[in-house]
């Protein structure tokens, strides 16, 4: 199952967008990841990152880089 990285703004984001993922029946896992120099927070998803992050917007919570 291919899982993508959604980096978001922070540590509160990434939780804030996991519980809302979760109270949908998405599975979201809050990650620490690398950004050039510091450190970032995001969310693993196992779902289409695009919806993910449309889905997010209508809570106003801003996806920033996707990795997979």
């Amino acid at each position: 199952m291919k899982s993508y990285f959604i980096n978001l703004a922070s540590y509160t984001e990434a939780n804030r967008a996991a519980r809302y993922l979760r109270s949908i029946k998405i599975n979201a896992e809050v990650e620490k990841g690398a950004s050039g120099g510091g450190c970032s927070y995001g969310i693993r998803v196992y779902e289409n990152p695009e919806r993910v992050c449309r889905l997010l917007s209508a809570v106003n919570i801003r996806c920033g880089k996707i990795k997979s």
